[in-house]
């Protein structure tokens, strides 16, 4: 048995035996038991990682350009304020930002239809 490895017994195994005293075919082994259970286990975690990940990604994908917008607003609206804007023209000079930004979606979808 030269090319043949010998394998030890695997431990904590106890061969099944039926009522007419015969050894069932294969035996119950402690060890391929939490084997089975860890690798479950292992199967579990890398499917929430990869939910995990996807969900990050997507965050960031939305997240991102909705927080430079954000800083957008705020800094244009600051800009306002220092240059001596009252509240009520802030507002005047957003919403007049807020029909531009409307003109040039409309005008970018009249583009892509035609």
């Amino acid at each position: 048995m030269q090319g043949a490895a010998a394998q030890p017994p695997a431990q904590n195994a106890t061969p099944a035996v039926s009522p007419a005293g015969e050894s069932a075919p294969e035996a119950y082994s402690v060890q391929q038991d939490s084997y089975a259970q860890e690798l479950a286990f292992d199967k579990r975690r890398a499917r929430r990682r990869r939910v995990g990940q996807r969900l990050r990604t997507l965050a960031m994908i939305v997240l991102i350009p909705l927080g430079l917008a954000v800083i957008f607003l705020a800094s244009y609206a600051l800009t306002c304020i220092l240059n001596g804007a009252s509240p009520n023209e802030v507002l005047q000079h957003l919403t007049a930002l807020g029909q531009r930004l409307g003109d040039v979606i409309t005008t970018i979808r009249a583009g892509w239809e035609s």
